[in-house]
C-alpha cells in the first residue's frame, strides 16, 4: 500500500499595499524637469533678443556723425564721474556711526574723551578701549545720546579685580569701541 501525502498547500502570493506617496519622487523629477527647461528657453529667446537689439542698436550708433558719438561718449563718461562722486560721498568707514573727540583741561589738568552715538539705533553693552589698555564699560548709549568721560574713568583690572587707573594727563592715541551693533576704532589726533 502507498501512502499518498497530501502536499502542502501554498499561500496565495501576498498583495503588496500601495505605499503613500509613491511615485511622487518621479513625478517630482519629471516637473522639475519640464520647468528647468521651459525656464531655458524663456531665458534663451530673452537674451536672443537683447542681443539682437543691442547689435542693431551699436550699428545705428556706430553709422551716426563722428560729432554725435563723441558727444555720447562725453555724457556717458560725465554721468560715471557723478555716479562714481555719489557712491563715494555715500561711503562711510564709521559702521557705528560715532562721534569721537578728545578735548584736554587746563584746570584740573586732565585728557577728556566726549563720545556720541549718532546712529539710529541704541547700543548695548557698549566697552570702551583707550590705547589698546584701559577699558570702560557702560550698558546702553541712546541714538544721540553722549558720554564725556575723563582719562581716570577707564582702568586695567587685575585678577583679583583691583582697578589700576592711568595719569590724568595721559595722551589718548586711539579708541576702540564694542557693542552689540559692531566694532569701531578711531585714531586720536592730539
Amino acid at each position: 500500500m502507498t501512502t499518498v501525502t497530501p502536499e502542502p498547500q501554498s499561500e496565495p502570493p501576498a498583495v503588496r499595499k500601495p505605499r503613500p506617496f509613491e511615485g511622487w519622487g518621479t513625478a517630482a523629477a519629471r516637473g522639475l524637469s519640464a520647468a528647468a527647461s521651459a525656464l531655458i528657453a524663456l531665458t534663451g529667446k530673452a537674451f536672443g533678443e537683447v542681443r539682437e537689439r543691442g547689435t542693431s542698436a551699436y550699428g545705428e550708433f556706430q553709422a551716426r556723425p563722428e560729432h554725435a558719438r563723441y558727444r555720447a561718449y562725453a555724457f556717458g563718461s560725465y554721468g560715471l564721474l557723478v555716479v562714481v562722486t555719489l557712491l563715494a560721498q555715500l561711503y562711510s568707514t564709521n559702521a557705528l556711526g560715532v562721534y569721537v573727540r578728545v578735548q584736554k583741561v587746563d584746570l584740573p589738568n586732565v585728557t577728556e574723551v566726549f563720545i556720541r552715538n549718532d546712529s539710529q539705533k541704541p547700543w548695548k553693552n557698549v566697552k570702551v578701549t583707550l590705547n589698546g589698555i584701559y577699558g570702560y564699560q557702560i550698558l546702553e548709549l541712546k541714538p544721540g545720546a553722549h558720554i564725556l568721560l575723563p582719562v581716570t574713568r577707564f582702568a586695567v583690572f587685575d585678577g583679583s579685580g583691583h582697578p589700576t587707573y592711568p595719569p590724568r594727563n595721559v595722551p589718548a592715541k586711539e579708541l576702540a569701541i564694542d557693542c552689540d551693533s559692531g566694532h569701531s576704532e578711531t585714531e586720536l589726533l592730539p
